[in-house]
């Protein structure tokens, strides 16, 4: 019994650490993003350095006009929550500054230019059929892989577009 106990108690302690990232809409993220960070930039990731979750990111453009352009910010990456970095590249940045580090919102919508899916398109339906072979899977899973990357690359693009201007407008 006490060995159950134990497993329990572990799990629970799992959960509270875990994220719950609720999905909601791209344009909702971004009003929140914009009244909850105190940086807004597009940034490089110049370094990644997995043993101490840091990173190094220099801004290249400032979105809110709050960022020096070629200022290198170390960031630290949460243990158990989205956004993560893990490598070099171009990114849009949301976050706020927390004992010295930039930290990514939790859960919240920045996100590498390489891959800048926030809201994923659900499944086909006919990928659960057992009619269609494995090859008609991986195509269907494909075609949905393009459709996501060609939809978050123009809501990307259109994300940028609109923080230049409120930067420009203010």
């Amino acid at each position: 019994m006490k060995k159950h106990l134990v497993i329990i108690i572990i799990l629970i302690s799992f959960k509270s650490f875990a994220c719950d990232c609720v999905i909601k809409r791209l344009s909702d993220w971004q009003k929140s993003e914009l009244e909850n960070s105190e940086c807004i930039f597009i940034g490089e990731v110049i370094e990644v350095n997995e043993a101490d979750l840091t990173f190094k990111i220099k801004v290249t453009e400032s979105l809110d006009g709050g960022d020096s352009i070629g200022n290198v910010y170390v960031g630290k990456n949460w243990k158990y929550c989205s956004p993560y970095v893990e490598k070099n590249g171009k990114w849009i940045v949301y976050g706020n500054m927390e004992d010295g580090f930039l930290r990514l919102n939790m859960c919240g919508i920045s996100r590498s230019f390489d891959y800048p899916i926030v809201n994923p398109l659900p499944p086909s339906p006919e990928l659960y059929e057992k009619k269609i072979t494995e090859k008609e899977k991986k195509k269907l899973i494909e075609k949905l892989r393009a459709e996501n990357m060609k939809i978050a690359l123009s809501d990307l693009e259109l994300e940028i577009i609109a923080l230049r201007k409120k930067r420009d407008d203010e």
